[in-house]
C-alpha cells in the first residue's frame, strides 16, 4: 500500500496550473469547452478527470494525453485502498 495520498488532479489544475497561466476558473471552463460549475467541480475534487477532460486539458496545456487522467486514476486507486473491504481470495486458491 502505498504511503501518502496523492492529491485530486483538479487540485493540481486550481493551485499550479490556473495561477501560473493567469486564468480565471470561467476563462479555462470557456477555453476548454465546458461549464464552469463542472470545471469548478473537477478542480474541487467533486468530480474526476475523464477520458474526455484528459484530451482537452492535454490539448490546452500543449500535452500528450494520458498524464491527467493518470493521475486521477493514483488519486481514486490510493482513496479506495483506504477503505475497509473485504478481501479477494485469489482465484488459484479458491478453487
Amino acid at each position: 500500500m502505498r504511503m501518502h495520498t496523492p492529491p485530486h488532479p483538479g487540485e493540481i489544475l486550481k493551485e499550479d496550473v490556473l495561477p501560473d497561466l493567469g486564468l480565471t476558473v470561467g476563462q479555462f471552463a470557456a477555453h476548454l469547452g465546458v461549464s464552469r460549475p463542472h470545471l469548478s467541480k473537477v478542480l474541487n475534487g467533486r468530480a474526476g478527470i475523464t477520458a474526455e477532460m484528459d484530451l482537452k486539458i492535454s490539448e490546452a496545456l500543449g500535452q500528450p494525453p494520458g498524464l491527467w487522467i493518470r493521475m486521477q486514476a493514483a488519486y481514486d486507486l490510493w482513496q479506495a485502498e483506504q477503505q475497509p473491504r473485504k478481501p479477494v481470495v485469489p482465484l488459484r486458491e479458491a478453487a
